[in-house]
Formats: structure tokens, C-alpha cells, sequence
């Protein structure tokens, strides 16, 4: 064995077992396997290994499978177009429908009548009902509420309308007032009605 391979020619015991190692290599392999138990052992095992591997290797389809290959690329080619896009006339309805969905809501979320609450104990005095816009921060809600001496009741629902009484209004004219002056504030407020 040459001076640079180590004790045990561990790297070539691969080839060695495959049969593919130069002349000189398989020489000092063969010298190294006389005097040496555990790269026999290796040998052994690397013999097994292949012996299983070739046994469980699956041959190739053969002219068989590609005659079934073939034969099923032409029945997919021979497929009406009118079957396979039976998806494109149905993509259209989803897409009508959701356009449709869309404008009704949009028509819904922009009336100013009251949405009128399923349930819960109705509040006393002046009650309002008030969708505060998203990005709007508790302190300039806070604020709002000082400003107009109003209490949220209840909310928010599953539209995002919280119910707002009103304190100490004095005449339909004040509680006017107070509603213009809640819409004025669109950076706070995206809804005010009356209930």
C-alpha cells in the first residue's frame, strides 16, 4: 500500500467489492485483506449489501409500459375541450356572485338608518349607534366620548357598532347637534345613527 492511505484502505473497499479499482490499487487491497479481519468483514457486509441491491432492483417497464403509456397520453389528447373546462363557467358565477355580494354590503354598511340590536336590555334615555373606524386609538375614542357625555352600553356587535347613550340632552334640537358633530369626526367615526 502506498504511504498515504491510511491503515486501512477504507475509501477503495467499495471499489474493491464492485470490481472497478485500477490494477495496483486491487493488489494492495488483496495484500491488506490477508492480514486483516475487519476489512474482510467490511468486504463481507459490502458484498451483502450489493447482493440485496441488485436483487431488489426493479427492471424497466419494458415495451409493455410504454405501450400503456402511450395508449393513455393519446385518451387524455382525445378528451372534448368542452369536458375539461366545465371550471371556467363556474369560476364566472363565483366571481358574479361575489361582485354582487360585495355592492349589497357596501349598500348596507353605508345607510345611516340604525341597525337595529337583536337583543339586550334597551338602554335608558338618548341611544346611539356608533361604528368607530379602525384605526382610531383609545385615547382619541376616549376624547370623543368626554366631548359629547356619552357612555358606550353595549357593543361591540358582530358588524362593530357599539351602542352609545347620550347624557343629559335637553330636546331633539341637542341631540341633533350632537350627531352632526359626531359625523364631522370621520378620522374617529365611520357610522352614527340614532336608535
Amino acid at each position: 500500500m502506498t504511504a498515504t492511505r491510511s491503515e486501512h484502505p477504507n475509501e477503495l473497499l467499495p471499489w474493491y467489492v464492485n470490481g472497478t479499482l485500477t490494477g495496483q490499487e486491487q493488489r494492495e487491497v488483496m495484500n491488506h485483506l490477508e492480514t486483516c479481519e475487519r476489512c474482510r468483514q467490511e468486504i463481507a457486509w459490502l458484498q451483502k449489501i450489493r447482493a440485496q441491491i441488485k436483487a431488489d432492483e426493479s427492471g424497466a417497464p419494458g415495451e409493455f409500459g410504454l405501450n400503456r403509456l402511450m395508449r393513455d397520453i393519446r385518451r387524455e389528447q382525445a378528451v372534448p375541450a368542452r369536458k375539461r373546462s366545465w371550471w371556467q363557467p363556474a369560476l364566472a358565477a363565483a366571481a358574479v356572485i361575489i361582485v354582487v355580494q360585495g355592492a349589497v354590503l357596501m349598500n348596507l354598511l353605508s345607510q345611516p338608518e340604525p341597525i337595529v340590536p337583536l337583543g339586550g336590555p334597551a338602554a335608558e334615555g338618548v341611544v346611539l349607534q356608533v361604528r368607530f373606524h379602525p384605526e382610531a386609538s383609545e385615547a382619541q375614542i376616549r376624547a370623543l366620548l368626554q366631548q359629547v357625555r356619552g357612555n358606550i352600553v353595549g357593543g361591540p356587535g358582530a358588524l362593530g357598532v357599539y351602542r352609545l347613550r347620550l347624557d343629559d340632552m335637553a330636546g331633539e334640537a341637542a341631540v341633533e347637534h350632537t350627531i352632526n358633530e359626531l359625523r364631522v369626526q370621520q378620522e374617529t367615526i365611520t357610522h352614527v345613527a340614532r336608535e
